[in-house]
């Protein structure tokens, strides 16, 4: 039989760590996924695409970063992070919830560094809700058709979890959908603020834009583009915003660095 303590020298699937210290926010990148999307960010670039290093060689059409080869430990991992001051945690990467120590590093994190966490799924996992303060749920498509040529799955069950998210009352709950001209469209994306609405016209809903990946036929949405699909999006959704990038050239909030 196992130890509890076992969990400890297991590998979780955290493979990067950021940190923005005027703020005290951390962020843990997970690997791993339970969504095969043709699009992910990821298949670009695995690391925190905001830091100096990373920032501009995103908008490189044919750039790839590597993928990740060491991921820590929960000892490993409590250990990076014991100095550092943590208001908030934010839980990201391809799927955090996919990782089964994600559980005891939310516990052992509570009770070491007594932070906040944040979030960033894709809901095809129900998330662990009494742990969380917040929930940032990725809609890929509403169509079931171009959701399964997105993602390869079917969205009944992430569309039901959204819902149930939203009604449980127990997190703050915002949305994020990635604008692809030509592929999820605008009129896919006033879908999804339509579903949205209907579930509660309060969330706050924000578009992203589209950073192409090798290999793949679609571009980037223009500025003008996505900020004309935001304002239609602020008629259904009216706390509706969108992140466009700009190539670099928009100011971060706020910098960061990396830990791991």
């Amino acid at each position: 039989m196992k130890s509890s303590d076992e969990s400890h020298i297991r590998k979780t699937g955290v493979y990067h760590i950021t940190y923005s210290r005027e703020h005290e926010v951390g962020c843990l990148y997970f690997w791993g996924c339970n969504l095969h999307c043709r699009l992910c960010l990821l298949k670009k670039e695995a690391f925190d695409c905001h830091l100096p290093e990373t920032r501009l060689r995103i908008y490189e059409t044919e750039y790839k970063s590597e993928l990740p080869t060491h991921f820590l430990t929960l000892q490993e991992l409590l250990s990076i992070l014991a100095p550092l001051p943590l208001r908030q945690i934010v839980l990201m990467g391809a799927e955090p919830v996919c990782d089964p120590l994600l559980r005891r590093i939310l516990d052992s994190l509570k009770k070491a560094k007594g932070c906040s966490f944040v979030l960033l799924t894709n809901g095809k996992k129900f998330p662990p809700l009494p742990m969380l303060e917040e929930v940032i749920f990725s809609i890929k498509a509403i169509t079931p058709a171009l959701h399964r040529d997105y993602t390869g799955v079917d969205n009944k069950v992430i569309l039901k979890n959204f819902a149930r998210i939203a009604r449980s009352g127990t997190v703050s709950l915002h949305t994020e959908t990635v604008f692809i001209p030509d592929y999820i469209d605008g009129d896919e994306v006033l879908r999804i603020a339509d579903f949205i609405a209907s579930v509660d016209i309060a969330i706050p809903f924000r578009i992203d834009a589209y950073l192409p990946i090798p290999g793949l036929p679609w571009r980037t949405p223009k500025v003008g583009e996505i900020t004309e699909l935001a304002e239609k999006a602020k008629r259904i959704l009216p706390n509706t915003t969108c992140l466009y990038g700009n190539e670099g050239k928009t100011a971060l909030a706020y910098e960061i660095e990396r830990i791991f």
